[in-house]
């Protein structure tokens, strides 16, 4: 009998804050799993669901579908020892210590920076649909109490404005300069009304 691997796992949307165990039947991290996108809905056991604002308000439900694409954050809450012959296939990289906001949260977190590229270069080549970060402080923007999670994977077509803590972003875009020189063009000059000398005109 193969093993099950069980997450429990918080679904974040704009409007509905999911909670509830999430299976799989080989080891990964759950950044790998729902960045596979095999399937758009992912299946929770023992579930709940509720408004954002309003977790008092959950429904219990014994399995849930729920669509990926509406995910803000998927953080997770708990998670099963990993194999000892587990290896996470990734690059060497540091951390970067990052604020993100979304329509919804402003998070400080830190961000997981291959040390053979620019920040930049890394977020613009980026594909994934969510981006594992770990250390996460989540601060609502509608209110609320922050929340702390130790890894939480970001929807990154959710992500509105970023920027590194305590270090500027090299190479960062700039306007490209004009290929045309500005010329500011002087006003038009109104017409002077000719000048009446107050002589009588002549007759050849």
């Amino acid at each position: 009998m193969s093993e099950t691997f069980s997450f429990k796992i918080e679904v974040f949307t704009d409007a509905l804050l999911i909670v509830g165990s999430y299976d799989l039947p080989l080891y990964r991290r759950v950044s790998d799993a729902i960045n596979s996108r095999l399937h758009r809905f992912v299946t929770l056991r023992d579930a709940s669901v509720a408004p954002i604002w309003k977790p008092q308000q959950s429904q219990r439900v014994p399995q849930l579908l729920v669509d990926l694409t509406s995910a803000l954050l998927v953080a997770v809450i708990e998670e099963p020892t990993a194999p000892p012959d587990f290896v996470a296939p990734a690059p060497l990289r540091d951390t970067q210590p990052m604020m993100f906001f979304t329509p919804a949260f402003a998070m400080r977190a830190d961000f997981y920076k291959r040390t053979d590229m620019e920040l930049v270069a890394m977020l613009s080549e980026m594909s994934d649909d969510f981006i594992p970060l770990s250390n996460v402080s989540i601060f609502p923007l509608h209110g609320g109490a922050a929340l702390s999670r130790k890894f939480v994977c970001l929807g990154r077509t959710h992500i509105q404005a970023l920027f590194a803590v305590g270090a500027p972003i090299t190479n960062a875009p700039v306007p490209a300069p004009s290929s045309e020189p500005l010329v500011e063009s002087e006003p038009d000059q109104p017409e002077e009304p000719p000048i009446d000398s107050g002589e009588e005109p002549t007759e050849a």
